[in-house]
């Protein structure tokens, strides 16, 4: 450009501007330090749980008020993404646990492995944009890489690697969906509800019993049964992620970067 045709540079950002970029930096350091703690939360806790309590309730009370009721025995079975763990507790009070991997259980490994996967993606790159974030903090550093990469090279980055977290949190939590449909696979003519349905509850009677009590009275209990089945807290937390995501990638695309000085005074390309 000639003297006739000055270089057309964008104005250097004002005090209120860059008062901004600061806060939307602090921003998005906050949501990409929630995100990342929240996916090494989801690798740890449990995603799954099934349960089945069996208890006996006193029928052949007839002195009025709420039957007593008796839990005869509890079954718990807790899935991760390591493995899963069975816990049978009993009315003496003795519990048993017991850890057990996929080894026989094909279809349910691969839906653990695809979730620990995608989550392990988005823990990675949101500690990746996190550090980034914070040393933007300092000019110096952020100046340096706005000269090398240009802002509109750094700005495409920074939305890629926030859209690869959505996508990859996005994609954990709607592939668990697919839980059921492993256990069926696995299991050979299961008739669990866990084989039907991701998440609910069957509450059964099986009939009454009659036994003597401590003083030799006779007694009769209705013996039922109740089986839950559904999420746990890390497929939650998975779903958690995924507003702050959302969140995490529009703050980068609004927010600014301050153009250095030195690119307004000497014309250099950013």
């Amino acid at each position: 450009p000639g003297p006739d045709h000055p270089l057309c540079l964008p104005a250097p950002l004002t005090m209120t501007e860059k008062a901004s970029f600061l806060k939307l930096n602090c921003c998005a350091c906050f949501l990409s330090l929630a995100i990342m703690v929240l996916c090494i939360a989801a690798v740890i806790v449990d995603w799954y749980k099934y349960s089945i309590v069996f208890q006996a309730v006193e029928v052949s009370n007839s002195a009025g008020g709420t039957n007593p009721t008796f839990n005869v025995n509890t079954t718990k079975v807790f899935y991760t993404v390591q493995g899963l763990t069975t816990s049978i507790n009993v009315p003496n009070g003795e519990m048993s646990n017991k850890f057990k991997e996929y080894s026989d259980m094909d279809s349910v490994h691969s839906i653990f492995r695809l979730v620990f996967g995608f989550t392990m993606v988005a823990l990675i790159l949101s500690g990746f944009l996190l550090v980034l974030f914070v040393l933007y903090f300092a000019e110096a550093i952020r100046n340096k890489v706005l000269f090398a990469l240009g802002m509109t090279v750094l700005r495409l980055f920074l939305v890629v690697v926030a859209a690869i977290v959505l996508i990859s949190v996005l994609i954990a939590f709607l592939a668990f969906l697919g839980i059921t449909n492993a256990f069926d696979d696995d299991i050979p003519n299961c008739q669990r509800g866990y084989c039907r349905r991701f998440q609910d509850s069957i509450k059964q009677e099986h009939g009454t019993v009659t036994a003597d009590d401590a003083s030799g009275k006779s007694r009769t209990y209705l013996e039922t049964s109740t089986e839950e089945w559904g999420p746990t807290s890390a497929w939650y937390l998975v779903l958690t992620c995924t507003p702050l995501a959302i969140a995490l990638l529009i703050c980068i695309i609004v927010n600014k970067f301050p153009i250095p000085v030195d690119s307004v005074g000497t014309g250099e390309a950013l």
